[in-house]
């Protein structure tokens, strides 16, 4: 329990909903609607099954699949992977519930200590940040590896497979045009890059050094970099739990903030020179590139598009306790986020999927 309170104070607390116990589509308005999608509001557990009859224990990080449109979990409490279906059926996909040790082998017996973060190739290959253990595993042909770092061993160093370190590596995304893992290393203050063979360089950062610098990759700087995801034209955004910020990673290799303002926390919609955002968590990038930002802090779904404006989707400031109904709703404190079915965008909050219906597509 140790290492899941560690995280939990990154986290600052996991909001408890007091929504209704079953899961139902709720109407969607012309505001557009929040509704819980899978799990309970406020019970935990580790059950599969369809909507409300599933259980999660602190789910995390989220990720959809490319072939079915499945969104994968990170059931980071349970020590599971998880898959739920666009029609809300929820399934095991690696693990042993509550394990917390790591253990490699068929995905039915594997082992996790505290997934953190997931995501998903092309070819069906699936990544798993697994935090805790400061590792990166990989399931492929139904059993789970080592894919680089070593075991609860934090530590910072490039390499081959186990003999490179990670210090709390958080978001992963998987860059399918350069067949490249991309991570968030939070505690390093860096992004790395995995191949699919396990070996690890650093993209930039530079680890121990915690600040906020723009610029050619060799020279910048950041704060505690949680969330991670890639664009269609090879761009690369990144999360900086500290700096309140979001940062681009360009294809020629240079860094730059796009959303908000580095060390200053806020809330605020509009254009890059006011958008204000309060410590954001996981990032996803939608079907038209947009970003979209689980503005954890701020108890909101916000969305940072080409017209280079951050709007608020869903959620109010102060509002940890999530509660469905018509946007903008109550979100909770939001940690992972995808693009879900049926135009949707699914969030984890407290111990449940949430499935948000903008108005506006």
């Amino acid at each position: 329990m140790p290492l899941l309170r560690r995280r939990q104070c990154l986290q600052l607390g996991c909001a408890w909903a007091l929504a209704a116990p079953a899961w139902a589509a709720a109407p969607v308005s012309g505001r557009g609607s929040l509704q819980l999608w899978a799990g309970h509001a406020q019970q935990h557990g580790d059950a599969d099954g369809r909507g409300g009859v599933a259980r999660f224990f602190d789910p995390r990080g989220l990720a959809r699949d490319p072939r079915s449109g499945d969104i994968l979990v990170a059931d980071a409490a349970n020590a599971l992977v998880r898959r739920v279906s666009p029609d809300a059926l929820v399934e095991r996909v690696a693990g042993v519930p509550l394990l917390r040790r790591t253990v490699e082998g068929p995905a039915a017996q594997a082992g996790f200590v505290g997934p953190d973060a997931v995501a998903a190739a092309p070819d069906g290959t699936l990544y798993v940040s697994d935090s805790y253990a400061n590792t990166l595993r990989v399931l492929r042909g139904g059993r789970v590896a080592l894919l680089a770092g070593s075991d609860q061993r934090p530590g910072y160093a490039d390499g081959q497979g186990a003999a490179a370190r990670f210090n709390h590596p958080v978001g992963i995304a998987f860059d399918a045009r350069r067949q490249l893992l991309l991570v968030a290393d939070a505690y390093n203050h860096t992004v790395r890059a995995v191949n699919r063979g396990g070996r690890v360089r650093t993209l930039c950062g530079t680890p121990g050094v915690s600040a906020h610098r723009d610029g050619a990759l060799a020279q910048a700087l950041f704060n505690t970099p949680v969330g991670i995801a890639v664009d269609a034209r090879g761009n690369i955004y990144v999360s900086e739990y500290f700096n309140h910020d979001i940062r681009r990673i360009t294809p020629d290799g240079q860094v730059q903030t796009v959303v908000g303002r580095p060390g200053r926390a806020g809330d605020v919609d509009g254009d890059t020179r006011q958008a204000r955002l309060r410590r954001p968590q996981q990032i996803a990038i939608d079907a038209r590139g947009r970003l979209l930002i689980a503005d954890s802090g701020n108890d909101k779904l916000r969305r940072f598009g080409d017209d280079g404006l951050l709007r608020t989707l869903a959620g109010r400031a102060g509002a940890q306790l999530p509660a469905p109904g018509p946007l903008p709703a109550a979100l909770g404190t939001p940690y992972g986020v995808a693009v879900g079915p049926r135009g949707g965008i699914v969030v984890s909050s407290g111990q449940a999927l949430w499935l948000v219906q903008p108005a506006e597509p």
